[in-house]
């Protein structure tokens, strides 16, 4: 519906609301008026009609009354007259009298308008006595005659207006929407992508500035249509650029690259993907399912490793089914260790990176074999240094053991002197000689002899041991081990380094305490750590007097639910702050050149955090000697060989 067609409707709508409220006004005003003047011409006839009957029904003269009513009935207009007296009883009546009339005497107020009829009634009174009533019905046609001619004349008057208005409105409307039509054509060519289209302004109402506000923002749209075109090229030029340099990059990167869709559908893939897998860009090309082309890799594979790739495969497959972050490993063909990394995108499907990392692990397997070795020869140094201690400590049993067997042997040689002697004697010379010899001193001193190099044969068994469990341990596997026996040896095998300098104290919670762990590594991480707080304590000792002349190594062994506790502390001079820091680097070293390798520390730390899952840790103030802190976890994992250990000062 246009503009135009609505402002004549809507004047039209106004226009025959104002009209229908003037003329139902008005025929409402005529029609009561005409019933007022109905009303008061039957009141004034039932009056007059009764105050002429009135010496009639008095006189109960019939025959008069008849003839007043014949004669009122001669009046237009007139339809009944009926007579009663007080009882109600019919003196005389005339016309067409309704059935039904009330009995009782009416008033002037008991007027009856029913149909085309108009119902008075009026009492006959003499003197404010009633003797009657008069009742007289007259025609309202004329009244509605006159109402229906109203109403016509009204409403064609109300039609010509109507007509009127509806042209005038059009006209209004023409001249009003000239200027609307003119818009309406302009935001069409505009919108139709015609900027900068001027309309024709005339005048200077408000149509007129919200035209030249138009051809205004034509004119600015224009100009933003302009710039916008320029950056949009811009932009696509750049987009291309960018989708170029990125396409190159990715086909650079060494890592395989697959993009696969929301259902699975391949949408890029790298060179290096092509390279990795063997693929050719007719096999593996965007919109192939990423299932069919793993497919087809796993087609390329040689008989040999089919059956291995099959589960690599169908494992990869059923990733796909998952919407997470996920990273995993895999073998494929000809040994190669791939690094997977699967990662969901927001707008669906999956970015899928795969590493060849095969020469990382072969670098990690050789670092861990020169770890291995540097361990062995560390332990090879370790029994180098203690060899001369421990031949001195064998040494000192092995002395006083040939100083008794000498004793003894002497002593023997003795008697089977007097034996031999006492042989040839005769008895009272024998009994002599036996009187004289002082078997006190044999009786005493051979059986300590014999108890020191039993003594001495048991020392040198224990140092024989303790340097056979360490030198030879079985570091196959993770084992059960007595930590409270193994720090025992330990403490026995390094014996020479520490007790001329130091006492040890060892206090384990308990006599026995079974931990998982490598038994051969974990006798090295307590030798070296014994070793250096033995050589901390030697060094101080140069400036500071100790009770008794000697410094103290302790060692404490505790253990909760979840970890064991080594604790190797020392009361010499501590590590300074710039050290602890560095205190486990590779050979970084605090004592005097020729005497440290730096190797110690950060062998024992690389086999506590991983090989054995655990920490090691240091606290020291300086002047206030050292701890070292072992933490082994008693559930450990499976050890890792290929990792790097993070120092770390706590």
């Amino acid at each position: 519906m246009s503009f135009k067609l609505k402002t004549i409707l809507g004047i039209a709508l106004i226009e025959v609301f104002v009209l229908g409220i003037l003329v139902l006004t008005s025929l409402n005003d005529l029609r009561s008026s005409n019933q007022n003047e109905l009303r008061t011409r039957a009141q004034t006839s039932a009056k007059l009609l009764a105050t002429m009957t009135s010496d009639a029904v008095v006189a109960l003269d019939l025959a008069t009354l008849d003839v007043l009513v014949d004669q009122a009935l001669a009046n237009d207009g007139l339809i009944y007259v009926q007579i009663r007296n007080s009882n109600g009883l019919v003196l005389a009546e005339g016309g067409s009298v309704p059935v039904g009339l009330p009995d009782d005497v009416g008033t002037l107020e008991d007027i009856h308008v029913e149909d085309e009829r108009f119902d008075v009634s009026v009492p006959i009174e003499v003197g404010q006595t009633g003797f009657g009533s008069v009742r007289i019905g007259l025609s309202t046609s004329l009244l509605n005659d006159v109402v229906a001619a109203g109403t016509r004349r009204m409403l064609t008057i109300a039609g010509l207006e109507v007509l009127l208005v509806a042209i005038f409105g059009y006209l209004l409307g023409t001249v009003l929407t000239r200027q609307l039509s003119h818009l309406r054509d302009g935001a069409v060519r505009v919108a139709a992508g015609e900027f900068g289209y001027h309309m024709p302004v005339r005048g200077n109402d408000e149509l007129a500035h919200t035209a030249r506000a138009f051809n205004k923002m034509s004119t600015a749209l224009a100009d933003y249509d302009r710039i916008s075109k320029n950056e949009k090229d811009e932009a696509e030029a750049g987009r291309k650029f960018a989708e170029t340099l990125l396409h190159n990059a990715i086909n650079s990167v060494s890592q395989a690259i697959f993009i696969v869709g929301e259902s699975g559908e391949l949408r890029f893939v790298n060179r290096a993907a092509l390279d990795l897998y063997g693929l050719g860009s007719e096999r593996c090309k965007p919109g192939d399912l990423f299932e069919d082309v793993l497919l087809t890799a796993y087609a390329a594979a040689p008989a040999a490793e089919a059956d291995g790739q099959a589960e690599v495969v169908q494992d990869r497959l059923s990733r796909l089914e998952s919407g997470t972050v996920q990273s995993w490993q895999s073998v494929w063909m000809e040994g190669r260790a791939l690094l997977h990394t699967q990662r969901p995108i927001v707008s669906g499907g999956f970015v899928m990176v795969d590493t060849d990392v095969s020469e990382l692990y072969e670098a990690n397997e050789k670092n861990r074999r020169l770890e291995l070795e540097l361990m062995e020869t560390h332990k090879l140094e370790s029994l180098g240094t203690l060899a001369s201690g421990v031949a001195h400590e064998i040494n000192t049993p092995t002395q006083f053991i040939g100083d008794n067997l000498k004793f003894l042997r002497e002593s023997f040689t003795d008697l089977a002197d007097f034996i031999d002697v006492a042989d040839t004697q005769s008895p009272a010379d024998r009994a002599a000689r036996l009187e004289d010899m002082d078997w006190s001193f044999l009786k005493d001193e051979i059986p300590a002899a014999l108890g020191e190099a039993a003594e001495g044969v048991e020392s040198i068994g224990k140092i024989v041991r303790s340097i056979k469990e360490f030198a030879h341990p079985d570091d196959t596997e993770c084992t059960e081990t007595d930590l409270v026996k193994l720090i025992e040896n330990a403490a026995t095998v390094s014996r020479s380094q520490w007790r001329h300098s130091a006492d040890l104290v060892f206090e384990p919670d308990c006599s026995e305490m079974i931990v998982p762990c490598y038994p051969g590594d974990m006798s090295q991480v307590i030798i070296n750590l014994i070793v250096n707080a033995a050589d901390a304590i030697s060094e101080h000792s140069q400036s500071q007097d100790y009770a008794g002349g000697k410094g103290e190594i302790r060692i404490d062994l505790k253990r909760d639910e979840e970890v064991c506790t080594i604790s190797v502390r020392d009361n010499g001079p501590g590590i300074q702050a710039d050290d602890l820091r560095r205190i486990f680097d590779m050979f970084f070293t605090t004592k005097p050149p020729g005497k440290g390798t730096g190797q110690g520390l950060a062998i024992c730390k690389s086999i506590v955090e991983i090989k054995h899952r655990g920490k090691l840790r240091v606290r020291s103030d300086g002047g206030e000697g050292s701890a070292f802190v072992v933490k082994i976890p008693l559930t450990p994992g499976s050890p890792n060989l290929t990792g790097t250990a993070r120092s770390e000062a706590a």
